[in-house]
């Protein structure tokens, strides 16, 4: 309950903010209703979800001179269950924007997981592209990042000194760097992005860098998408990689969707997702879906855990 008056109590110690600065408030509502079948032994059973519903602030100071204050303050809301009402953070930082770029310092997506674009067309829910392990470059980190645009190409750079404990040798101000070169013109989206991890420890598996290509087309009212990401390990061993196809295609306001993520984790371990969904667009606000996605994993040919959703959802942004 106190975190509930606590969520309450920093949306209203920030309206002023967003009232006296160039800010606007914005967010997202998103819930699931539906079955919920482990398979393998597991159990079934029916949920009410909440998907990466959300609650920011974000804005500007014109400080003169072409240069600009930017800021962005982005909650994660729970809508559901027991943590109902409480706040987690999401992307969060104070940053300097003019003629060079924009120079950002906090919290935020790496410009791996900035570069997939609109590929995810099940994006934040049971059909997302990193659900059963799939692509795991999708990371928020405590970065200094910098963003410049070159005509149809963006650049996205960032550090993070992500260690942090002050003892483990080698512990330097660049631990991670995240770079993504992403290039849009007309229906075509093309990115490359790459994550290096420092890797002190030096344990075999452990993940030293990791590396995406995304693309994306649109042809008249129909989406095409592809994405492959792969990893590479200390030792060579336990090596990730996987790679998706998704499809799109509008019908008036409405949409039907389908994806598919094919991936494996070393030799023995291989895991697959397809999801098929289709959109109501009830407002340009509000969306109301149905879905139907399965994720299995096989352990030396041998299904080991599969999982699937079937239910419908709801979308409000503000």
């Amino acid at each position: 309950m106190k975190k509930r008056f606590l969520a309450i109590a920093i949306a209203t110690s920030l309206s002023p903010l967003a009232a006296q600065a160039d800010a606007t408030v914005y967010g997202k509502l998103h819930a699931t209703y539906g079955m919920v079948d482990t398979g393998a032994g597991g159990v079934d059973n029916w949920q009410l979800d909440s998907h990466a519903s959300r609650l920011g602030f974000k804005g500007s100071d014109d400080l003169g001179n072409g240069l600009t204050a930017t800021f962005k303050i982005e909650y994660q809301l729970d809508l559901m269950g027991s943590t109902a009402g409480e706040l987690s953070g999401r992307n969060q930082y104070i940053g300097l924007k003019g003629d060079f770029g924009e120079l950002r310092v906090g919290h935020h997506d790496t410009p791996l997981k900035m570069s997939q674009g609109k590929f995810d067309q099940f994006n934040d829910g049971f059909g997302d592209m990193t659900k059963n392990g799939m692509m795991i470059g999708d990371t928020r980190l405590d970065v200094v990042a910098y963003i410049k645009k070159f005509g149809d190409l963006t650049f996205a750079g960032a550090i993070s000194p992500s260690e942090g404990n002050g003892t483990t040798a080698g512990d330097g101000p660049a631990d991670n760097i995240s770079v993504a070169f992403m290039y849009k013109a007309g229906p075509a989206y093309a990115a490359f992005a790459m994550t290096s991890y420092d890797d002190q420890g030096n344990t075999a598996g452990d993940i030293e860098d990791l590396m995406r290509l995304t693309g994306t087309y649109n042809m008249g009212k129909m989406e095409f998408g592809f994405i492959y990401e792969a990893e590479g390990t200390t030792g060579g061993t336990g090596e990730n990689e996987a790679m998706g196809i998704s499809f799109g295609m509008g019908m008036g306001k409405n949409k039907v969707k389908f994806q598919y993520m094919d991936g494996e984790n070393g030799t023995t371990i291989e895991r697959t997702q397809m999801s098929l969904g289709y959109d109501w667009g009830l407002s340009k606000r509000t969306t109301a879906y149905v879905l139907f996605t399965d994720a299995e994993t096989e352990t030396s040919g041998v299904t080991s855990a599969e999982n699937t959703f079937t239910g419908v959802g709801m979308i409000v942004d503000f």
